[in-house]
C-alpha cells in the first residue's frame, strides 16, 4: 500500500482493521483496484505522448515528401497527356498545404514556436486548412466522376475528358473552396483565456453562427461527396461484373472462329461456316 493511500484512512479505520482481518484484504483489493486504473491512465498517457512527439511528425514529413513527389511526376512526366493527373496534381497539393499548416500546429504545441497564436497567421492557417481539407474531398469527386464518364460512355471519353476541361474543373473547385471559406477571417482569431494566454480559437460572438456554418459544411463536405462516390462506386461495380460475365462467355466461340480461320484453303474457294454462312476466301 502506498503512502498516499495510507493517509487517506483514517485513525478508527486502522484500528478496526486490526480486528477484522476480512476488512484489511477486501480494503487492499479497492485500493489496488484504484491503483490500476492510475497505472493504465499513465500509460496511455504516454502512448498518446509518443504519439504526438514522434509520430505525428514522422506522418506529416512522409506525407510532405510523398505529395511533393507525386505533383512532380503527374506534371512532368508522360502522364501529364492525361486528364486525370490533373485531378491527382491539385489533390496533392491540396493534401501538401494541409499538412503544412498541421506541421505549424504541431510547431506551436511541442517547441513553442507561438506562430499560430498570433494575429494575421492564426486567422491565414485556420483558412488555408479549411480550404484545403474541403478542396480535397471534391477533387476525389471530380476524379471519380472522370473515372464514372470512361466505365458507363467510353466512346464519348475522348472527348468530354479533356485535359483543358480538366484544368478548368480544378481552377472552378479552387475558387469556390477560397469564398466559401473565406468566413474564416472574420469568426477566427486570438482569444485570451482567464489566465492571459493567447491562443487561436473561435471567437465567442460568432458561436452560434458557426453552429448554422458547421452543419452546413458537413453536409457539403462529407455527405454529398460521400453519397456521390457511393453511387458511383456502385455502378462500377456491377459494370465490372456485367463485363466479367461476358468475358467468361465468349471465349469458347472465339477459339472455334480462330481454328476456323486457320484452316487452309485454296484460292476463289468457299469456306463454309457455323450458322449456315458462306464465306468467300480469295
Amino acid at each position: 500500500m502506498s503512502p498516499r493511500a495510507r493517509r487517506s484512512v483514517s485513525p478508527t479505520m486502522w484500528v478496526n482493521l486490526t480486528h477484522y482481518a476480512y476488512r484489511n484484504r477486501s480494503l487492499e483489493q479497492g485500493l489496488d483496484f484504484e491503483e490500476k486504473p492510475m497505472e493504465v491512465c499513465h500509460s496511455l498517457y504516454f502512448l498518446l505522448d509518443f504519439f504526438h512527439q514522434y509520430y505525428i511528425p514522422s506522418i506529416i514529413l512522409l506525407g510532405l515528401v510523398g505529395n511533393l513527389l507525386s505533383c512532380v511526376v503527374f506534371l512532368n512526366t508522360h502522364l501529364r497527356i492525361r486528364s486525370s493527373s490533373y485531378y491527382l496534381a491539385a489533390l496533392a497539393t491540396a493534401d501538401f498545404g494541409f499538412l503544412v499548416t498541421l506541421l505549424l500546429v504541431w510547431l506551436n504545441n511541442t517547441i513553442g514556436w507561438k506562430v499560430f497564436n498570433k494575429d494575421g497567421w492564426c486567422e491565414t492557417l485556420v483558412y488555408v486548412s479549411a480550404v484545403c481539407s474541403s478542396l480535397s474531398v471534391w477533387l476525389i469527386v471530380a476524379f471519380t466522376v472522370e473515372r464514372f464518364i470512361a466505365v458507363q460512355y467510353p466512346l464519348h471519353r475522348p472527348h468530354i475528358c479533356t485535359i483543358a476541361r480538366a484544368k478548368t474543373i480544378v481552377l472552378v473547385l479552387v475558387n469556390l473552396a477560397l469564398l466559401s471559406h473565406s468566413y474564416s477571417f472574420v469568426t477566427a482569431g486570438v482569444v485570451v483565456n482567464k489566465d492571459g494566454e493567447e491562443f487561436c480559437d473561435l471567437k465567442e460572438e460568432y458561436m452560434e453562427v458557426m453552429k448554422i456554418i458547421s452543419i452546413i459544411d458537413s453536409i457539403a463536405s462529407l455527405i454529398a461527396p460521400l453519397v456521390l462516390i457511393i453511387v458511383m462506386n456502385t455502378i462500377f461495380s456491377r459494370r465490372f461484373k456485367q463485363t466479367s460475365t461476358t468475358s467468361t462467355d465468349c471465349p469458347s466461340r472465339e477459339r472455334s472462329d480462330i481454328n476456323l480461320n486457320q484452316i487452309p484453303v485454296s484460292k476463289n474457294s468457299l469456306v463454309e461456316m457455323p450458322n449456315d454462312r458462306l464465306v468467300i476466301v480469295y
